[in-house]
């Protein structure tokens, strides 16, 4: 009997061995199964929250392109192409580990571009001076594929769709348009029709008013004042009314280009004027002047005298050329005897490649003293110059604008002295019709 309970002990202590082994395989087994499947869930995790910071690195509101890329509607179908380098605003967007691409509106339109052809960039901001433009009473239709441009003829857009546009630009081989709120161009080649449309009851200006004026002085300042006495110096307080009057007018300040774009015939403009500073001394207090009211003006330097790479200016100024040393008077006869008219060809060429190439090129010239004759504008033209400015130019109502069509040689000025009143200014605005 003894034995029988022994026995009986032993299977008992035996079994209850076998099921706590079980349990404790079963509960290492249920541990580690746990420890698997958060290791999983936390690599799982891991790997989508490194999923959506790769993607978020790529995302801002804006970005720039990194290579060329395609242009995608809502369905993934491939509707056109974006260039390299091109600066996009993005819509906003929830960016998940199943993003694949970015949104975009351009002209109202939806579109879609990757996520990986994109990197974030500062916030950039466009020229909205096309607003001040008169458009054509002319509309343009693209063709079924319209490749859209910039000023410099490097293609942004490649959009599969044919668009209607008004003119705002005719150029030589291309017309500028607005699109997406900015001033983009279409090249004639990809227009397959121009309209008449009505799009402005506005009117060309018959002329563009060009200003001359040379140094400035703070006449509250008495060492200021006593430095410049001349009859083409001008106060703070003079330069300011004269700003004052142009802004209450609502005149355009336009840069040298439109200025030239609206001599071509390529650019309607509305009231507008071209401000010019000669020689470039003293001038800080009229460029300040005219940054503080955001308008443009070009300083036509010496480039001798003053070295464009330091030369004081701000975002508001051109610089362009009034020779690198033929500022110089006594050499030639008549007038003040300006060298131009008369040094050497070779010497004068010289002379104005060297301004050119210190102006990055520019095309602009303002002959000294005034003073020029059909050689001194023959050089001109042979060293690559487009445009140059003289003085006033008196008629019988008052003194001549800059016209469409006009001598692009001999663009006329009114000179701005001390003594010069708003009276004056008005006589000679009212010269503009629209």
């Amino acid at each position: 009997m003894r034995r029988k309970i022994k026995r009986e002990n032993n299977c008992f202590k035996k079994s209850f061995s076998i099921i706590l082994t079980i349990i404790l395989i079963a509960l290492i087994a249920y541990v580690s199964y746990n420890k698997i499947i958060k290791y999983q869930e936390e690599k799982e995790k891991f790997q989508e929250e490194t999923a959506i910071n790769n993607i978020k690195k790529h995302y801002s509101q804006y970005v720039i392109t990194t290579k060329e890329t395609n242009l995608l509607n809502k369905d993934e179908e491939v509707v056109g192409k974006i260039n390299n380098n091109v600066k996009l605003s993005l819509e906003k967007t929830s960016v998940t580990k199943k993003t694949k691409y970015f949104e975009l509106s351009l002209e109202g339109d939806t579109y879609y571009i990757s996520y990986e052809d994109v990197t974030p960039t500062e916030e950039f901001t466009t020229s909205d001076r096309y607003k001040n433009y008169i458009p054509y009473n002319q509309n343009i239709i693209t063709n079924e594929t319209t490749t859209f441009y910039d000023n410099d003829n490097n293609y942004l857009y490649e959009i599969s769709k044919s668009y209607e546009f008004p003119i705002i630009i005719k150029d030589t081989n291309r017309y500028g348009i607005i699109y997406n709120n900015n001033l983009l161009y279409i090249k004639k080649d990809d227009v397959s029709k121009v309209e008449n449309h009505h799009n402005t009851d506005k009117s060309n200006s018959n002329g563009v008013a060009v200003l001359n004026y040379h140094f400035f002085y703070d006449e509250n300042n008495p060492e200021d004042a006593a430095g410049c006495r001349e009859v083409i110096c001008h106060t703070k307080k003079q330069f300011k009314t004269h700003l004052d009057y142009l802004k209450e007018k609502n005149i355009f300040t336009v840069t040298m280009n439109e200025l030239e774009m609206y001599m071509d015939g390529k650019l309607q403009l509305p009231k507008s004027v071209l401000i010019t500073i000669d020689d470039g001394a003293r001038t800080k207090d009229g460029v300040d002047l005219l940054t503080e009211y955001k308008m443009n003006a070009t300083i036509f330097l010496i480039t001798s005298w003053h070295d464009p790479k330091t030369y004081y200016k701000t975002d508001y100024i051109e610089l362009h050329s009034h020779s690198h040393n033929l500022h110089n008077g006594g050499k030639c006869s008549g007038g003040q005897g300006a060298e131009i008219k008369c040094l050497p060809k070779d010497e004068i060429l010289k002379d104005l490649a060297a301004s050119r190439e210190s102006l990055n090129g520019s095309t602009a010239f303002c002959y000294p003293f005034y003073e020029y004759n059909a050689y001194s504008t023959n050089l001109l033209k042979e060293a690559g110059f487009t445009m140059a400015f003289i003085g006033e130019v008196p008629t019988s109502y008052g003194y001549q604008l800059a016209t469409v069509k006009g001598d692009k040689y001999k663009i006329p000025r009114f000179v701005i002295m001390t003594h010069t009143t708003i009276k004056d200014l008005d006589d000679y605005f009212n010269e503009i019709k629209n």
